[in-house]
């Protein structure tokens, strides 16, 4: 009688074990291996150029008519996004459309200006050049596209930060959002971030996009939705022009819907208004948020450096007082103090306070995480670090102070008298 090969079966029983294991983690929950070993994911860094254009016309005989299927329109969205399997990382970098750049044979010119003049190569030369880095590729949305995805995923859930009522006459839509939370549909969605008539003007266009994109990265994450990837991809026939195929479309979209919150990352080209009102980026400014999104180190901060806007999203009248007196006496230089929208609303009686926060957030505003968790940390380890340019715009970090932060300002207040 011949003896049995244990050994041999039981490398056989681990290695079925270890396949096994790989499928049910592939098909169920593929955050968890290495991005380098998911099936038809990206394993290698890429760059990005993504353009959502604005409006193009047909000029003929009477009235001029939309052209839905136009990719050749001014940028009204610039992004540049890297996504890193390397870090497991996605980072997300907005170019404000009026952006003064240098485009060649034409001088110095808004950003948004480069796709019309010289389609996408153009653009991405340009931003390549302003930000001193590659782009391996290039996404044009057409407009039309963002409603058609957003009516497909069901509608994307954001905060409306205050009332928005403007007849946009350029994309022939009429903007109407009462503030609170919101299930935007396709229309509303386009209307939320192209909305500009406030006092940031394309800035404050540029942080509600990020919102928009945050949403959108949260609404990504979640199983129910990865089930609208085919009709996804073939809607992008239509409203996508691309240098990238289908499967490369698919191994970004596949890497990017795994990739933790904690590593997404957005955030501002940092700069000033000029004295025309276009957006001027310091070359120093764009090395440092460059690096960031390269996922290079940069010096250690020190609170004296950190500029502070507080922001007071809590249930406690005064509370952001408190928190810039405190942190003043921790060395740093506080900019702007504020209640939040949420918070005003409260005090006029046009609301019930319910969007007033328990939980307070510390922006970092210019891809400055280090900053951010100095913040924190002076905190006594109190708030969420969110990397978004959404805070105040002459700050380098915001905290939006929730109730979680008055027992700490009260106990510092005593501790000084």
């Amino acid at each position: 009688m011949r003896s049995i090969n244990w050994s041999f079966y039981f490398v056989v029983a681990a290695i079925l074990g270890v396949v096994a294991g790989y499928v049910l983690m592939l098909a169920f929950r593929p955050g968890l291996l290495p991005p380098i070993l998911r099936l038809g994911g990206l394993v290698e860094p890429t760059t990005v150029l993504l353009l959502g254009t604005d409006v193009v016309y047909n000029e003929g005989v009477g009235r001029r008519k939309a052209d839905s299927a136009a990719f050749n329109g001014r940028a009204d969205t610039i992004l540049v996004a890297r996504l890193d399997p390397i870090r497991n990382s996605i980072t997300v970098l907005q170019i404000p459309r009026d952006t003064q750049v240098h485009i060649p044979g034409y001088g110095t010119q808004k950003v948004n200006a480069a796709n019309a003049i010289g389609g996408p190569d153009t653009a991405r030369r340009v931003v390549s050049e302003l930000l001193g880095i590659p782009i391996d590729h290039f996404v044009i949305l057409n407009v039309q596209g963002l409603v058609k995805a957003v009516d497909e995923v069901g509608g994307i859930t954001v905060q409306v930060p205050k009332r928005m009522q403007y007849m946009d006459w350029t994309a022939k839509l009429k903007i109407d959002l009462e503030p609170g939370w919101h299930t935007l549909t396709g229309n509303q969605s386009m209307g939320f971030v192209r909305y500009r008539h406030d006092a940031l003007g394309d800035i404050g266009r540029v942080q509600r996009q990020e919102l928009f994109m945050r949403a959108t990265l949260d609404k990504a994450l979640k199983p129910e939705s990865w089930g609208h990837l085919p009709k996804l991809l073939q809607l992008s026939k239509e409203y996508v022009y691309t240098d990238m195929n289908e499967g490369d479309l698919m191994r970004l979209a596949n890497f990017a819907r795994v990739v933790p919150k904690k590593n997404q990352q957005l955030v501002m080209l940092p700069g000033n208004f000029s004295g025309t009102g276009d957006w001027v980026s310091d070359e120093s400014d764009i090395r440092q948020v460059v690096a960031r999104v390269l996922g290079q180190d940069w010096q250690r901060p020190i609170s004296a450096d950190v500029r502070l806007a507080i922001e007071n999203n809590s249930h406690y009248q005064g509370l952001g007082r408190r928190v810039a007196r405190m942190m003043r006496a921790k060395g740093y230089n506080v900019v702007v103090i504020k209640d939040s929208p949420g918070r005003e609303m409260l005090q006029r009686g046009q609301s019930t306070g319910a969007g007033l926060s328990d939980r307070t957030k510390i922006i970092a505003q210019r891809a400055n995480p280090h900053e951010a968790e100095l913040v924190k940390s002076d905190l006594k380890g109190n708030g969420e670090v969110v990397i978004a340019s959404i805070g105040d715009i002459l700050s380098s970090v915001t905290i939006v102070a929730g109730d979680d932060l008055e027992p700490i300002a009260e106990s510092e207040t005593a501790a000084g008298r």
